[in-house]
């Protein structure tokens, strides 16, 4: 991933901005701003509204403003690495940037949604997952199996309604040594005999009671699995609660949420947050 900065180096305030279509119940600017707090940095944090069809002018404002980077929210994760300098592994392969931060004046795109998954997963388990059911073919899906893959994973199975994007991120894994990538259809029951470890919802369904709930069976997964919904406004979504009933481990929006804030502060500043400042704070905002 990117170069971390020397916070020494900064003589201007430094400025930060998320590009964002719709602001609104988004945590970021008050959870790092508080972060900035504690670590009694001079740094802002600014959230700004901007039309998919100007994301173009937005980024070379950061770049003419000499602000230092940010985040950006979709849709515009999908559209902003054009714009940039450089892109890291994981944004190339995903197509998604969700954060951008100043290397050398250059601006670098790249992905931690994946890696804040895999490490929430890690921190649940203990370990890297080695056989997962992965529902979702969308920016959150791909990029977590990009570092699912680079995790060394030996199974992907991708569901998702669209056959076709389902497809698409299979193939964009590539042939990976020791790597099994294949697509399941989304059918009313899906029984696989896998055992999967590891399931994974980065889809919309189950975090409203009236959208549905995923078509799978519960006994393909394997005993001591766990299970992960990446919906950040409600922690306890329908699919966590059917896992919690049945003994599995549980990782929610915000435990994932909360790994990508951690990289991305450590990619902007190079120091280390804390972990119980950014928590209280998001819970705080969102109301949790």
């Amino acid at each position: 991933m990117g170069a971390t900065r020397n916070v020494s180096d900064v003589s201007l305030q430094p400025i930060l901005v998320l590009l964002s279509q719709s602001a609104g119940g988004n945590p970021s600017q008050y959870m790092v701003e508080k972060s900035f707090e504690r670590h009694q940095l001079d740094w802002r944090y600014l959230t700004v509204e901007v039309a998919a069809e100007a994301i173009g002018d937005a980024v070379r404002g950061i770049r003419a403003m000499g602000f230092l980077g940010g985040n950006c929210a979709r849709p515009h994760n999908r559209l902003a690495g054009r714009f940039l300098d450089r892109l890291g592994p994981v944004a190339e392969r995903s197509g998604s940037v969700n954060v951008i931060l100043r290397d050398e004046g250059r601006l670098v795109g790249e992905n931690t949604e994946g890696k804040g998954m895999l490490k929430s997963i890690e921190a649940c388990r203990g370990a890297p997952p080695q056989r997962v059911l992965l529902f979702g073919a969308g920016d959150l899906a791909r990029a977590a199996a990009c570092e699912l893959a680079d995790a060394g994973v030996e199974l992907i199975v991708v569901v998702n309604r669209d056959a076709t994007r389902a497809q698409a991120l299979c193939e964009m894994l590539g042939e990976r040594p020791g790597l099994s990538a294949r697509v399941s259809p989304w059918e009313e029951s899906i029984q696989l005999p896998e055992g999967f470890d590891v399931l994974i919802n980065a889809t919309p369904v189950g975090s409203q009671p009236d959208n549905g709930r995923l078509p799978f069976d519960w006994e393909s997964l394997a005993t001591g699995a766990t299970a992960v919904d990446a919906n950040l406004q409600d922690t306890r979504p329908r699919l966590l609660v059917e896992a919690s009933e049945r003994g599995l481990s549980l990782v929610n929006g915000l435990d994932i949420f909360l790994e990508q804030a951690v990289l991305n502060f450590r990619l902007w500043t190079g120091l280390e947050p804390e972990r119980t400042v950014m928590r209280e704070s998001v819970e705080e905002f969102l109301e949790l």
